[in-house]
């Protein structure tokens, strides 16, 4: 006789709402220190060790890197079944390399611990979102994932906040400049505690499963319903585009159109405050209406608004309407990715792999954006340069909606196999 479908997972009261609570508090304060160094380059580097300002940013760089080397260390905690103790590890570890690089110990040795705090990152990532997707059932998961990429959102944003008042009294030597390692050490060694502290509620999730999933409940493990390479791709040209809106849409608001320094903060920043709110509403849509359908028609928006907004250099209003359009598009992305790569692809590996492909794609992104800028734009606001800027997004942004193009039928055949092989798996399961 066969074991009712219902059977197979814990009662409804395995869930509850601290769990998804515990979970966003992890995320925060983990994703906290991420941005608070960013804007501090000049400080905590240049001034503090005298190096010049491109060896300054293999401080992000090298941090990329370390991200790469994490998948196998995921592989690893995904077989032993013990991904929360890896929480608390990780972020115990990131502390440590954070606190370490207070010290004045030369600008080698930070660059190297900086590697080391690449991987620790990749680590509390991929476990903690991939709770995401399990604290909840499968028919809201798309709005959980909108509330996490809201938090990280807002937790980057805050983190730089943060870091620019800390350093605001920096006579440029980094003495005080330095306190944010201090400050990002306490929040991740916070979470570590909380991590170790919670373990045995957050195990409760590893081996649930949902009611059209009649699986052998495994700890965490990677369940594969599809390719991964698409998952790599959207992942990677999403930050690509990241990487343009960080450093080259700030030269073009100023070379170009002209805008001032608090203008162009506001831009930027009402871009990125866009994103970040509007993936709650975008994972609650893709909850209703499919997240491939959903994040398709939010990568068009995205990759249209990237390359049309250089035709809106002369035009304030329609500048305006297309970073909202802009803003609207990149806030579906994050939450309906990481709904796909839940539904066909959940597991450590996969979300870590998901994490490192967006570290790689973000790295990319910059060089080829500078490397384009330094190529086609001079620095005379001639003309040519405004054409200059007008290929390099219409570069990014076609290659955005090229990707798009060519992932999403192969997102759509592995949702519809995954379906038919539910639909056998639910009939089985209920035959006598």
């Amino acid at each position: 006789m066969a074991v009712p479908v219902s059977n197979l997972r814990g009662p409804k009261t395995d869930r509850t709402p601290f769990d998804f609570v515990a979970i966003a508090i992890l995320l925060v304060l983990t994703a906290l220190p991420d941005a608070m160094v960013v804007p501090l380059l000049k400080e905590l580097l240049v001034g503090r060790y005298d190096v010049g300002p491109g060896d300054a940013h293999a401080f992000l760089s090298i941090n990329l890197v370390g991200a790469l080397c994490a998948v196998p260390l995921l592989g690893f905690a995904a077989r032993r079944g013990r991904p929360v103790l890896a929480i608390g590890i990780a972020a115990i570890v990131d502390a440590l390399l954070l606190a370490a690089m207070w010290l004045p110990i030369g600008f080698g040795p930070t660059i190297l611990l900086r590697l080391f705090e690449g991987a620790a990152d990749v680590v509390v990532f991929a476990v903690v979102f991939d709770l995401v997707g399990r604290v909840g059932p499968s028919r809201n998961v798309g709005l959980r994932f909108g509330f996490a990429a809201a938090l990280l959102s807002m937790a980057l944003g805050s983190g730089a906040i943060l870091g620019g008042f800390v350093a605001s009294n920096d006579g440029g030597s980094g003495d005080t400049a330095r306190t944010v390692f201090l400050i990002g050490a306490g929040a991740c060694l916070l979470a570590g505690c909380l991590a170790l502290l919670w373990r045995r509620r957050l195990r409760r999730l590893e081996g649930l499963r949902e009611l059209d999933e009649p699986a052998k409940p495994t700890p965490l493990r990677d369940r594969i319903n599809g390719p991964f390479w698409p998952l790599l791709l959207i992942a990677g040209s999403d930050r690509a585009v990241g990487g343009l809106l960080t450093g080259t849409l700030g030269l073009f608001l100023a070379d170009s159109v002209g805008l001032g320094p608090a203008s162009r903060g506001s831009l930027v920043g009402s871009v990125l405050l866009l994103m970040g709110l509007g993936a709650i509403p975008a994972g609650q849509l893709a909850d209703r209406w499919g997240d491939v359908r959903v994040r398709v028609i939010g990568a068009i928006a995205f990759g249209c608004g990237i390359a049309l907004l250089p035709v809106a250099r002369d035009n304030v209003i329609l500048l305006l309407f297309i970073s909202s359009v802009l803003g609207a598009g990149g806030a579906v992305l994050l939450p309906t990715s990481l709904a796909i790569l839940d539904r066909l692809h959940q597991g450590l590996v996969g979300m870590g792999g998901f994490r490192a492909a967006g570290d790689v794609g973000f790295l990319t992104g910059v060089a080829a954006a500078g490397f384009l800028v330094q190529m086609l734009v001079d620095d005379t606001g001639s003309q040519d340069g405004d054409i200059g800027y007008a290929v390099v997004f219409l570069v990014f942004g076609v290659g955005h909606l090229a990707i798009t193009a060519l992932t999403t039928p192969v997102l759509i055949r592995a949702g519809r196999t995954r379906e038919r092989e539910g639909g056998r798996s639910r009939e089985s399961s209920s035959s006598p």
